[in-house]
């Protein structure tokens, strides 16, 4: 395969792999670029700007995710849209109104955004942008003229209470992500030390089957000498009886031969 990229094949086939998975258990794509970078040892925008240059060459040559075994079906690059000049003068007329009952800035683009913390900070940045320039506010009219436009009114400096909510919120936000980073630093010792553990007992098998081994060969051994050496025995012992007879067969001719002389000469 070609090598186009910096990063290593097989590390370009996990990154897309853990973003697969991990969009499939709901997580949203800032916390899979976080998770990955703990894991990798990387830096959570650097992994974010990969994922999205690798993912424009893959959208732009299908082949290069063909060869990688990446379905395209399950990444996409998702831009926000920009806002209209009537959704601009809705969002400054919403946050305002907000704004007359009691809301802060903060609050009202969090309400108006559903409780999606990027709809939110998409709002309040479009809102502070618009309201630095004095933009007119778009209100409804029921008269034929349709709609009016009124100039936004000077906006009043950030209360007290404004800053230490958005201080606490600030300190909340950070709180939740020392301990979502603690939380994904743990997992990942655990799933380091579950890995070491692993490794650990199949070295330790194969130890064990090594050993074995080596014991069953040196049965096989000790069973060879112990044939060997009652061979041994058996022939030493049949020798000994071998040389015993011999001895008593010699024993027996010179008796017999002195007997034979001794006849003789008394015939004599």
């Amino acid at each position: 395969m070609e090598n186009y990229s910096k990063w290593d094949d097989e590390e370009i086939k996990t990154l897309f792999k853990f973003v697969e998975i991990k969009k499939q258990e709901g997580m949203p794509l800032i916390k899979i670029f976080a998770e990955y970078a703990t894991k990798t040892l990387r830096h959570a925008n650097s992994v974010r700007n990969y994922y999205y240059k690798e993912l424009g060459n893959m959208l732009n040559n299908t082949k290069i995710a063909d060869d990688f075994g990446i379905n395209l079906k399950n990444h996409t690059i998702t831009q926000s849209q920009p806002f209209s000049q009537n959704e601009e003068l809705q969002v400054v007329n919403q946050i305002n109104e907000l704004k007359e009952q009691g809301y802060s800035v903060r609050r009202a683009c969090l309400e108006l955004s559903g409780g999606d913390i990027s709809v939110m900070i998409r709002l309040q940045n479009k809102y502070r942008a618009l309201t630095k320039t004095q933009k007119p506010k778009l209100s409804s009219d029921n008269n034929s003229m349709g709609q009016v436009i009124k100039m936004q009114p000077k906006q009043p400096k950030i209360t007290d209470d404004e800053i230490k909510a958005l201080f606490f919120g600030l300190i909340r936000i950070v709180k939740k992500q020392e301990q979502d980073s603690l939380k994904i630093q743990y997992e990942n010792e655990i799933f380091n030390a579950n890995e070491k553990l692993r490794l650990a007992t199949e070295e330790l098998v194969e130890k064990q089957k090594h050993i074995e081994s080596l014991q069953n060969k040196l049965l096989l051994i000790k069973n060879e000498l112990e044939v060997q050496k009652n061979q041994k025995d058996k022939s030493e012992k049949q020798n000994g009886k071998n040389k015993t007879a011999g001895m008593l067969l010699n024993k027996y001719f010179k008796e017999q031969k002195m007997y034979d002389l001794e006849g003789a000469m008394i015939k004599k």
